[in-house]
Order: structure tokens, then sequence, then C-alpha cells
């Protein structure tokens, strides 16, 4: 990693992101004051007021992924198995307790007995071969067909042999198929409850029926999901019984309706507003750095980045070390290339950090021909903590060079819409499961975003992918993924990581929670309690 500094340009993103944050906070307003539930009959545990930036549209995980969905989903449902988010991200027992491959390509499974689903039914092997099976996933035109795609490839169908014991059968010996059942999207839901819904997708979707320690009680949209506790959830009785998940997009309006007291928790505080709530009497900053990288995506359609060279010049122009420093205040890092440690045996340790090398950027372009032609940096409001001033500050960077760079913001989830200006802008990637097939190859291959939007596309990286699935040894893994890393990073490149992300929650004094290192909000029991609580 260079060490080197803005120095003059230092003074240009300072002023910038002070423009932006100040521009944000006039611009908020205050939310009112949350509206009391009446108390359920006999129940008198407290209730849970959380300001996120956004909520998901879908609270079903096949249908369902990205930042703000691992976050809600987390309480609603239960996967096969499970990740030691705690520890080192291994696979643990959930809903499967024990597991035995009888032959390379099948996994029989022992099920956990006396599950029990929100609509009150116990879980068998019939709801675990349905929630893998073609109706809810594996058809072509399946709602969870996309899901299929990049997380459950290695899948043929799943066997009931008794009703807590199951069968998986895969097409080819998958090296990470334990893992795979233990990803956000291997959640089991309620086959009677599904069937009974009558195949209406948008209301399914809306209050699916899992086991997770809350069940949806309410969708609205562009306002609030509301979660009821499932008290008869895996893991005990929630200590909330109710929580409610308030969108409040500007940061200023979060943190001011935390300190009124209308919530009770509040989600992705950037760090230059962390102070303003740990400086108050009775309130404290929890969390930080998850395994998810910020990263840009680059439209290589775009005629003013279809020469690699211009890309490559792009990356040696952002100083990410200098963003950290600043606009983070240190509180996270910039990792070597786009992967994690927790990748084991696949990460690659001596994979060459990233250079800030603006003399050769300059020459790149120069040598690429590039003539002023504008490139437009997207911005998402914070949908990302930050997300703004680290704009402000690469798009500086960029202009430092001579690239007619603009910042542009769009709505969330309109990111890769429009093909006429579109040229790069601000997404991110997350460690899934504990190897970078899922994590790093689906997003970007023939199955991810940027490939059903038309903005990247590499033949030689989905022949690689297709190697890598297969691939059983550790270091024949690694060694496809440095290849694949290595073109989708500098060859060709389809995006650059700019951090790690972090999370940051202001939270009141009387809750005793501890976030996990990772997205997804843990709110059940054991996890969450209030100390005002009676016993």
């Amino acid at each position: 990693m260079s060490e080197n500094t803005f120095n003059g340009l230092n003074t240009v993103i300072t002023r910038r992101t002070t423009l932006l944050m100040g521009a944000a906070a006039s611009l908020s307003t205050l939310m009112p004051v949350l509206p009391a539930f009446a108390d359920d009959a006999g129940d008198n545990r407290p209730e849970l007021r959380i300001a996120v930036q956004l909520n998901p549209v879908s609270q079903e995980t096949v249908d369902a992924a990205s930042n703000v969905a691992f976050r809600n989903n987390y309480s609603i449902h239960e996967t096969v198995l499970a990740l030691d988010m705690r520890g080192d991200f291994s696979v643990k027992p959930n809903l499967g307790t024990s597991w035995t491959w009888i032959s390379p390509t099948v996994l029989e499974m022992k099920l956990r007995p006396g599950v029990i689903f929100h609509d009150g039914r116990e879980m068998t092997a019939e709801d675990v071969a349905f929630s893998f099976g073609p109706e809810r996933l594996l058809n072509k035109d399946a709602p969870g067909y996309p899901t299929y795609r990049t997380s459950f490839t290695s899948l043929d169908h799943v066997e009931v042999v008794d009703p807590l014991t199951v069968r998986f059968v895969t097409k080819f010996q998958d090296p990470i198929f334990l893992q795979r059942l233990a990803c956000y999207a291997a959640s089991v839901i309620s086959k009677d409850a599904w069937q009974k819904n009558g195949g209406n997708w948008t209301t399914w979707r809306q209050k699916p029926v899992g086991a997770g320690p809350y069940k949806v009680e309410s969708y609205t949209a562009n306002e609030s999901v509301i979660l009821v506790s499932h008290d008869q959830a895996l893991r005990g009785k929630p200590a909330a019984k109710r929580v409610t998940l308030r969108i409040v997009p500007e940061v200023s309006s979060r943190i001011a309706g935390l300190l009124a007291g209308d919530y009770d928790i509040v989600t992705d505080l950037p760090p230059d507003q962390l102070s303003s709530v740990s400086d108050s009497p009775g309130h404290a900053i929890v969390g930080g750095p998850v395994p998810n990288h910020r990263i840009l995506f680059f439209d290589k359609t775009n005629p003013a980045l279809k020469d690699p060279r211009v890309r490559q010049a792009l990356i040696l122009a952002i100083d990410r070390q200098a963003i950290v420093d600043t606009i983070w205040n240190g509180r996270t890092r910039v990792p070597n290339g786009l992967q994690f440690e927790l990748y084991g045996p696949v990460y690659l340790k001596d994979y060459p950090a990233y250079k800030y090398d603006p003399d050769q950027a300059m020459q790149l372009l120069k040598d690429a021909g590039y003539n002023g032609e504008e490139i437009e940096v997207r911005s998402q409001n914070n949908y990302y903590a930050a997300e703004n001033p680290v704009t402000q500050a690469v798009v500086a960077m960029w202009q430092a060079i001579g690239v007619n760079a603009k910042m542009k913001f769009v709505e969330g989830g309109k990111l890769f819409e429009g093909t006429s200006s579109r040229a790069t802008g601000n997404w991110s990637s997350t460690a899934q499961i504990p190897d970078p097939f899922i994590s790093f190859y689906t997003q970007f291959g023939a199955a991810g975003n940027l490939n059903s939007f038309k903005i990247w596309q590499n033949a030689d990286f989905d022949a690689l992918g297709a190697k890598m699935e297969t691939a059983v040894d550790p270091a024949e893994r690694a060694k496809i993924f440095r290849d694949m890393l290595h073109l989708a990073e500098w060859e060709d490149p389809a995006e650059t990581v700019l951090h790690q992300n972090a999370v940051f929650f202001g939270i009141r004094n009387g809750i005793k929670w501890q976030p996990l290192p990772a997205f997804q909000m843990d709110l059940g029991a054991g996890s969450l309690s209030f100390e005002e609580q009676k016993s």
C-alpha cells in the first residue's frame, strides 16, 4: 500500500466533504415520535424501535440479496446450517444437526426435532425438500431461480428419507456445499403456509412464514417493517415482543431521534458523526468492520471506459489509505484485493496491495487517448455509511489527474439502470460464505448483476469460475482465484475496492446488545436484553 497522502488534494477533499455534510444536515428534518403500541395481553416485554437507512422490499431470502436484506431476514428465517459469525465463520449445526457424505454427491442430514414455524407447525423433512425444490428454487420460472444461479448451482434435488432426515443430491462433488447450506438464502419455510398462500408471490414475499425469532406483522413500502416475537423460536423466547424497523434516510434525523428517545437503536452511522452519539449521556456506539468491501463498478460498455487503460488509471488515482485515515478516522482498513481472511486456505495473503500512483495514471490516460469525456460516478445518498463523502473524495482525486468526473445521485435500487451515462458507481461485495466462489465469482460472473445489466462481461472470467466451482483441492482453488482476481481487478477491470466496510450503531443505555461482525442483526434470545426488563 502506498504511503502517499493527499497533500494539496487533502484540502480539496476535506472542504468538499464538509460542504456535503453541511448540505445534508440542512435538508434533514426530524421524524415524529413513533406511535406507541398497546401492550399485548399479559405481555409486558419492551418493544424495540430501530431507525434504518432503508428496508428491503422483500422479506424472503431467495428474493433479496442486499445489505439491508441480510440485516432484516436474519430475524425472520433460520437456515439449514449456520456460520459461526462471532468466531471463525466456520459451519455449525442449526436446523440440521448432523450430516454424513454417503457418496461424493449425496449428503444425508439429520434435522432438529421440535422446530416450530411462525404458523405453529413443526418442521419436517418435507419442508426442507420443498424449500429447495422446483416450486420455490430450482425451476427456471420459480421466484428463487436467480438465487439458485448464484448460490445453489451444484444442487440437483433433495430427497425425503424420513420425517427428520433428508438427502441433498448434488450434480458434482461440491467442496463448498456445506457452506452453501449456511448462506443467507439456505432458509427453510413452511410448505403448508406457502401452499395456503395460493401462489401469490406479492403477499408471500412481504410476510413469508419462516422459523426465525420474529415473524412479519406488517410491511409498509418506504416506511417500516414491523416484526413480532416468535415465542417458540429455536433459541427461545426473544426479549422484545415487537421490533419496528423504521426508514429514516438522513443520518442527522436518525441521530436526533435516538437522542430524543424516539428510537432505541439507529443504524449505519458514518465515522464523523459517532461522537455526537457517544458524547451524549445515556448513549453509546457499537459496531465495527464487517466482511464487506466498498467497491466501485466499471461499465466497460461506456465509450470513455472501453479501453481498460482508462479503468486502470482510475484505479491508480485513488488514495485509499487517505480516505480511510481522513473520512473513516482510521476505523477500517484497505484490503489487498477483493478478498477476506475468512477465506482460509483460499485467501491470497501475498496478493499485491493497491497502488496509489497518479503519475502512472496520467500516463495511462494519455496512452489510451482519453480526451476529457465525462465519467459519471453514481452515489446513492449514503445508502452506505459515508458513501457521499467517499464519492466526493474519489471524484476530486480523478479530477486531479485530468478526468472529467462528475458525481450523480441515484435512488437506491437504480444503481445500474440507464445506459446513456452510466460509467461507474458505488457498490459493495459481501463474503456470504467463507469462500470466494459465491462471494466473488457469482457477483461478477454470468449470473451476476453486471452481466445482467450488460455492464461487464468476460468469457475468460466465466471459464475460470466454472473451473473453480468443481475444484476440490484448496491450493488449486486459490490458484484459480488469483487468476480471476487479477483479471477482474486489473487486466479488464470490473471493479476496484475502496475500503473494507464498517457498520456503526447508536444505542441507548438500558439495552444490552452487541452486534455481529456482519450485516445481520441478531435480535434473538441470548443476544438482546433490556436492563429494565422485569423477570
